[in-house]
């Protein structure tokens, strides 16, 4: 069965693309994106939103499976796909996605309210070429301690991206701990902007009853106790509690479960 996905980025035909099972991530470049924009080569692709993962051109002919692609961190989270070009910094590009899950969170641990936080402002002061080595082992370490405590695949993912792009794109950070990143000084182009523009408002997660089977799965796994139901009956999910983690699409075995745009 496809599943719909946001292509955005640095492809040729960004949009909204159906995926069927098996198709790999070049694929998803190359067809179904038109290839790389203007010519220019592949660097990374970010997969899951702000607390998904991020692979390399080495990752490139596996497929779009979220358990092959667990060791990166990557989970369907809110459904985009971003791909970068080779003239995309990946120190400006993490801390994009870094804010973006610093805003997002619900605030309920308190490792990924104030952890988030955190390592926010300290990849902030490296894209202004300020921070040095320790404060980037700092900020990893952050990461590690967010994701081993957090409550929910939100804050487990936080430090995702930061942690393959500081592992894969270690050229981008020292430029900017030594104060000078080529990559910075040529870009013209807006930053790239996480998730799919939709403000956060204006999200719902909701279970259609027609596909439900009343498992219960969702309900047992919600931080925030926002489902409830009984067992072999319709569950539903209280808009008010709902943090937007998107765990219970992931774990959802039946498709039940889905993000919807509301109006206002």
């Amino acid at each position: 069965m496809a599943q719909t996905y946001l292509l955005k980025g640095d492809v040729a035909r960004p949009g909204r693309i159906e995926v069927e099972k098996g198709t790999t991530l070049r694929q998803i470049v190359e067809e179904l994106g038109g290839g790389m924009a203007n010519g220019k080569a592949f660097k990374a692709m970010q997969i899951g939103g702000p607390s998904g993962g991020l692979v390399t051109a080495d990752e490139l002919d596996l497929p779009l499976d979220f358990k092959a692609l667990a060791p990166w961190g990557c989970r369907r989270g809110d459904g985009v796909i971003t791909v970068l070009d080779e003239d995309r910094c990946m120190v400006d590009v993490t801390y994009s996605f870094l804010r973006a899950t610093q805003a997002d969170f619900c605030g309920k641990c308190v490792s990924c309210r104030e952890g988030t936080k955190r390592m926010a402002e300290l990849m902030g002061s490296l894209v202004e070429c300020k921070a040095d080595d320790a404060a980037v082992g700092m900020m990893l370490e952050l990461g590690e301690v967010v994701h081993m405590t957090a409550f929910c695949s939100l804050g487990k993912g936080c430090a995702s991206t930061m942690n393959v792009a500081a592992s894969a794109f270690a050229d981008d950070f020292q430029n900017h701990i030594e104060g000078n990143c080529p990559l910075c000084k040529q870009e013209t182009r807006l930053p790239i902007a996480p998730g799919d523009g939709v403000p956060y408002d204006r999200k719902r997660i909701v279970i259609d009853p027609e596909k439900c089977k009343g498992c219960s799965r969702c309900a047992r796994s919600c931080h925030a106790e926002a489902i409830s139901g009984e067992l072999k009956s319709p569950f539903h999910i209280d808009p008010e509690k709902c943090v937007k983690c998107y765990t219970c699409i992931e774990l959802c075995a039946f498709g039940a479960i889905e993000e919807v745009t509301i109006d206002g």
